[in-house]
């Protein structure tokens, strides 16, 4: 994320050689960050929590037609389904 890489000192403390961490990404085990200690020991606190079931379902609710065929887009293509569109 910073751009530094292992030797570097921290900024925030120079007596600190960085090191690089390996982090995973929710909900997409594909995907790795490499974040030096020092980035990642910032984003411990930082990172927000997943929302639950019922406040994404109401976020998509209150979205507009085209934000909710977006989402719905996204999901068929995401799990390889098809809809069928009713009369």
């Amino acid at each position: 994320m910073c751009g530094a890489i292992r030797g570097d000192f921290w900024e925030t403390r120079p007596t600190l050689f960085v090191k690089l961490q390996l982090r995973l990404r929710e909900g997409d085990e594909s995907q790795h960050w490499i974040l030096c200690d020092e980035c990642d020991e910032g984003l411990q606190n930082t990172e927000l929590p997943k929302p639950d079931q019922i406040h994404l379902l109401a976020q998509i609710r209150r979205a507009t037609i085209n934000d909710q065929r977006a989402v719905l887009n996204w999901l068929l293509q995401k799990f390889n389904l098809e809809a069928e569109k009713k009369n």
